[in-house]
This record gives structure tokens, C-alpha cells and sequence, in this order.
């Protein structure tokens, strides 16, 4: 497998790493052997590659047919790509061949004249904003060449390369009008004081800070599903998801109040609120709290102080203990469905069942198989608060093999005898945020689900609960 990788373009590193992966290894071979070739140009063989990614996580329907448009020029771009995996998920591109076709741009070519006149066009409008904002303004204009309907299936690097020739054409190369504080301290350096900080306090005065609409309209960020084209098992929730959204974008920011923000999550703030804005949406604040050991209306309050001081207000504010009824209803239904189980083990047992420190084999609980009735009975016990914190938790039935560490059958409730801060001594039986968040995001219609990278090995067990349910 790892030649047969290598032959695609991979590094030697990235074709073993692929090979090692059991969901993608198998997947890649396989849409390898649908081509009929054993090799490829560089972009050929990225494209598969890719299309690969994407079929071992999503299940991508007719994946060897893009497979084989690939190699024969026809889906040459990423962009092809991503409008060729959403044609075939609805559609049998070999029964509507010249739909396919048109969806994907097949056979347009952009030259290189059109690109430039197109280019010319988005700075021109721009233009007045451009020379008084000048490389921070950037960001925004890029957004819209990007969006410029006769600009879709161009190649994407001469569109970049002919907006950086013609930007640079009329702004000319960065001075110190586009770092100020270069000019601050080159004025510091050879003016008196009294000089040097009206200098400094004009310049400061002319600068401003890129816009949040102008830092997400560049990069991955910038090319995310719009609302309702993220798949479904059904099509009518896609359907019921689009009749409550209007099609607008949903974000949230979901901290958990348990202490102050830190700068970490100014970052989480300003993506979720920036991108809600950039694209004419909404972004709600809901608070996490599931864990009423941690929380407190302190950290609440000053929460939303925060988000306010960092210049944004909440559409709506909203807690996942809104939902606590909810939740416990469909962990119910989970479990009526076979999938989870009441668990008794200790963290010892837990954690030597996921290969312990040595990493060894891992192995079933011997509670997973336990009949469904009895798995409700006890999830029912737990609930009337028979169980003392720790002796027993509802685990969800996923994949212990999988090379996922989400997957392991996470933890789904756990009791804690502890007061919340909203809802007092109600519960005695708290969701974790692994079942809790996919859920209030589908509640919630949320349409971007916005994370920071550490949580990206949660998306495949994000998905499968909501799927589940």
C-alpha cells in the first residue's frame, strides 16, 4: 500500500501514516484500483487523495465515478471536487452525466485575460476604500473576487497571483503606513519626546485594525459549507433545519462557567461572533453547564461582561441545562435503541479496558451487552439517585476498536450529588459535554459548529450521536 500511496505523490511519511489508518487505507486502495492506473501527476493524485479523506470520513456515494473524472481532467480543481462529492450525494452523476457536468464546472476554462479583467473589476469598486485603508482592507476585497460568480472554476493560484500583481500595482510594497508601529518607533528614535508623541499619536490615529469580516474572508475559514449543505441522514431534516434557519447562519460561543475567560477564548469569541457577522448571521452565547461541582453564576455574569467589553452582544443566551429534560430523553432512547449501556466499572477497570498505560489491546466492558431493559432499569435507578457518585454512568455504545479515542464508548451521564446553579437539587444525573454539545448545537439549529483544533478528533463521535438520535 505504501508504493501504491507514493504513487499518488505522497511524501514516504504521509504514505505510511495513511496506510496505518484503517479507515482511510482501505478506502484510498480501493478508488486507486477504480482508475485503472498505477500512476499520477502530482495534482491528479492530490485530488484522489483528497476525495479519499473525504469518502472514508462521510461515506461519499459514487466515489470511484469522481475517482475516474479525476484522472480523465475532467475534476481538476479542488473546488470540482468539493461540487462533485455534493452532486453525487444526491444525485447518480452516471444517469445525469451532463448535470454532473454543469454542477462542476466541467470542460470551463477561465483565461488567464478573464481572470484579470474580473480581478480588476472587484478592486476598482473597492478602490477608494483600498487606497485609504490600503493592505488592511485586503481581506474584504479578496472575500469578493472570491465570490465572483465568473471566477468559480478559475484556477484558484492565478486568481491569487493576479489580485497580489494588481494590488501591488496600486498600493506599491508595505511601508510604515501599514505597520504603525514601525512609525512610532522610528519616530521615538530621531524626534524630541514631545515631537515623537504627536507623531506617534497621529499615526495611531490613521491606523485601523483589520476587520473581523476582512480576516475571515481568506483562507479554509472562508470556504465552509453554507447552511443546509453539511449531509444528513434524512433529507427531511435538512429540510426542517433549512424552514428554521431561512437559510441565515446560526454560530454560538458554548463556554462552560466554570472561571474567567482567558485569551484562548477571545479567540473562540471573535471566530464564532466574526463569522456569524461576516456572513449576515446570528451567534447565540450558551453557557455549558453541565458540571454543577465547577460553576457558579460569578463566572456567568462575568462572561457575558466580557463578550460585551470585546465589543459584541449574544443574539440569544442560552444553557445546555435548558435542555436537561431533553437530554435525558433522548438518552433514554439512545439506550431503548441498543446503543448505550449502564456501566459499573471503576476508572481503573474503564481505563485498562482502552489499552492502559502500555497501550495494549482493548476489549468490551462487561456490562455493554447487558440486555436493553436492564440497561434502562438501572439508567432509571441512577436517575431516582439509588446510585452513589461513581457506581454507576451511562456509556455510549460506539467503537472500541476504532483508531478514534472519541470512540471508545464515551461517557454519556454520571451522577453528581451537587446543587446547580439553576436548577438547585433537581438532578442528581449530569450529561457530560461529549453528549451534551452535538445535541444543543441540533436543538439550537446551529449551522457552524466552530472549534478550536483540539477538539477534532470529536467530530466523528459528534456526528454519530446526532445520528443516533
Amino acid at each position: 500500500l505504501i508504493a501504491k500511496f507514493e504513487a499518488l505523490g505522497l511524501s514516504a511519511d504521509k504514505a505510511k501514516e495513511a496506510a496505518g489508518n484503517k479507515k482511510l487505507a482501505p478506502t484510498l486502495d480501493s478508488l486507486i484500483a477504480s482508475t485503472g492506473q498505477a500512476e499520477f501527476t502530482k495534482p491528479t493524485g492530490m485530488l484522489i487523495y483528497s476525495l479519499a479523506t473525504t469518502a472514508a470520513k462521510d461515506k461519499t456515494p459514487r466515489a470511484d465515478f469522481i475517482a475516474r473524472a479525476i484522472v480523465a481532467g475532467r475534476i481538476a480543481s479542488t473546488e470540482q471536487l468539493s461540487a462533485a462529492t455534493k452532486f453525487c450525494a444526491k444525485n447518480d452523476p452516471s444517469a445525469e452525466e451532463a448535470a454532473f457536468n454543469e454542477a462542476c464546472g466541467v470542460g470551463i476554462v477561465v483565461s488567464d485575460e478573464a481572470i484579470a479583467a474580473s480581478v480588476k473589476g472587484a478592486i476598482d469598486s473597492f478602490k477608494e476604500n483600498l487606497v485609504k485603508e490600503r493592505y488592511r482592507a485586503l481581506g474584504k476585497v479578496l472575500g469578493a473576487v472570491k465570490k465572483l460568480p465568473e471566477l468559480r472554476w478559475a484556477d484558484s493560484g492565478k486568481v491569487k497571483a493576479e489580485f497580489d500583481a494588481q494590488t501591488l500595482a496600486l498600493l506599491g510594497p508595505k511601508d510604515e503606513r501599514d505597520t504603525p508601529a514601525a512609525a512610532k518607533a522610528a519616530a521615538a528614535a530621531t524626534a524630541a519626546p514631545k515631537v515623537a508623541v504627536a507623531s506617534s499619536t497621529t499615526e495611531t490615529s490613521k491606523w485601523k485594525p483589520a476587520s473581523l469580516e476582512s480576516m475571515l474572508a481568506s483562507g479554509d475559514i472562508s470556504r465552509l459549507h453554507k447552511p443546509g449543505e453539511n449531509p444528513q441522514v434524512k433529507p427531511e431534516l435538512t429540510k426542517a433545519h433549512l424552514a428554521a434557519t431561512k437559510g441565515s447562519v446560526i454560530t454560538r460561543f458554548p463556554p462552560e462557567p466554570n472561571g474567567y475567560l482567558h485569551i484562548g477564548h477571545a479567540k473562540a469569541i471573535n471566530v464564532n461572533f466574526g463569522y456569524a457577522k461576516t456572513h449576515d448571521g446570528i451567534c447565540n452565547l450558551r453557557y455549558d453547564d453541565t458540571n454543577p461541582e465547577a460553576e457558579e453564576q460569578e463566572y456567568v455574569d462575568s462572561i457575558l461582561e466580557t463578550i460585551r467589553w470585546l465589543g459584541f452582544e449574544p443574539h440569544g443566551v442560552f444553557y445546555s441545562s435548558d435542555y436537561f429534560h431533553q437530554l435525558f430523553d433522548l438518552a433514554v432512547k439512545l439506550t431503548e435503541k441498543g446503543l448505550a449501556y449502564v456501566c459499573h466499572c471503576n476508572g481503573a477497570e474503564i481505563k485498562a479496558q482502552r489499552g492502559g498505560d502500555e497501550r495494549g489491546p482493548r476489549y468490551a466492558c462487561k456490562h455493554r451487552d447487558r440486555p436493553v431493559a436492564e440497561s434502562l432499569a438501572e439508567f432509571q435507578k441512577m436517575k431516582e439517585g439509588r446510585y452513589a457518585s461513581g457506581e454507576a454512568i451511562l456509556r455510549m455504545k460506539m467503537d472500541i476498536h476504532s483508531d478514534n479515542n472519541m470512540m471508545w464508548d464515551t461517557v454519556a451521564y454520571r451522577i453528581l450529588y451537587a446543587s446547580h446553579h439553576r436548577t438547585g437539587t433537581e438532578w442528581c444525573i449530569y450529561p457530560t459535554y461529549d453528549f451534551t454539545h452535538c445535541l444543543c448545537d441540533s436543538f439550537e439549529n446551529i449551522t457552524h459548529s466552530l472549534c478550536t483544533s483540539e477538539f477534532f478528533m470529536s467530530r466523528e463521535s459528534y456526528y454519530w450521536l446526532c445520528d443516533a438520535v
